[in-house]
């Protein structure tokens, strides 16, 4: 699994991963992860991701929503409903490492976790 090393990002994500170590109950949610690196646009853009970076990890698909896939649609002016199964512990504890997570945006990502330190400067 490739991780950026620039500002940190990859000790960070390490300590979110012994943090989480700590929660056997969410292992299904983090095991099987969706990808970290890879340099690709968002899907049904010409826009990069930030997947392109190094500053993200997609936990387990398996137990996301995402926001096209429940639409079944690119449209992004489409009218959503928010939908999660991802448990909240483990979103404050990527947040709490300097993480934003995809579920908090109109068009959700709930298995995306993008390191952002800026946004938790302390």
């Amino acid at each position: 699994m490739l991780f950026s090393k620039v500002n940190n990002a990859h000790l960070a994500l390490a300590a979110v991963s012994k943090e989480l170590d700590e929660h056997p109950e969410w292992k299904k949610y983090l095991i099987n992860i969706g990808g970290t690196f890879n340099w690709r646009n968002i899907s049904g853009t010409n826009r990069l991701s930030a997947h392109s970076f190094g500053i993200t990890i997609d936990i387990n698909t398996s137990y996301s929503n995402y926001w096209q896939w429940d639409c079944d649609c690119k449209n992004e002016d489409a009218k959503l409903t928010f939908k999660n199964r991802i448990p909240m512990g483990i979103v404050h504890i990527f947040e709490k490492h300097g993480f934003i997570w995809g579920g908090r945006w109109l068009h959700y990502d709930t298995m995306h976790f993008e390191f952002r330190p800026e946004f938790y400067a302390k």
